[in-house]
């Protein structure tokens, strides 16, 4: 995570780095190349998002301003992000309270190093955050000789 990072993201990376040491030893989809770190974290429209690389996912986790609301974890909803509307699966843990997780990738093993799986989040998240441009306005056909005198003919009726 950088040295800009929002004070919220240090307590995701505790929690899921807590949750690499504890529940997931030992489980086959860990990828012992990687840790826990939070990419991109930044607050938008009430929401609080970033890219989470653990040892066995990356997703975007969203935590939004409803996220008090009851809610079940596994209900999906889509979220609109700059970039378009993602899928998103609700997650609690105790420490956190509800958010919602778009996934990227997992499991994790076509990832060798931290740095390249970072280097993907941090490209992941740029994508995510960036409008695309509006479509150019489709160019209107130019009326040909014989369409002009047909129009005239209509106006001369």
């Amino acid at each position: 995570m950088s040295d800009q990072a929002e004070p919220w993201a240090s307590q995701v990376e505790a929690v899921f780095a807590d949750i690499a040491q504890t529940r997931m030893v030992g489980v086959p989809v860990m990828n012992d190349a990687l840790g826990v770190t939070m990419c991109g974290a930044c607050e938008r429209d009430g929401w609080r998002l970033g890219v989470l690389i653990t040892p066995w996912f990356m997703n975007v986790l969203a935590f939004g301003p409803d996220d008090e609301a009851p809610a079940r974890v596994g209900e999906k909803r889509h979220i609109a992000l700059p970039s378009g509307a993602y899928e998103a699966i609700r997650g609690h843990e105790e420490a956190l309270g509800f958010y919602w997780a778009i996934s990227l990738f997992s499991p994790m093993f076509e990832f060798e190093t931290m740095e390249v799986a970072i280097a993907t989040a941090d490209a992941a998240m740029a994508e995510i955050m960036t409008t695309p441009p509006a479509p150019a306005p489709e160019p209107k056909p130019a009326l040909s000789r014989r369409a002009l005198f047909r129009l005239n003919r209509e106006y001369a009726a």
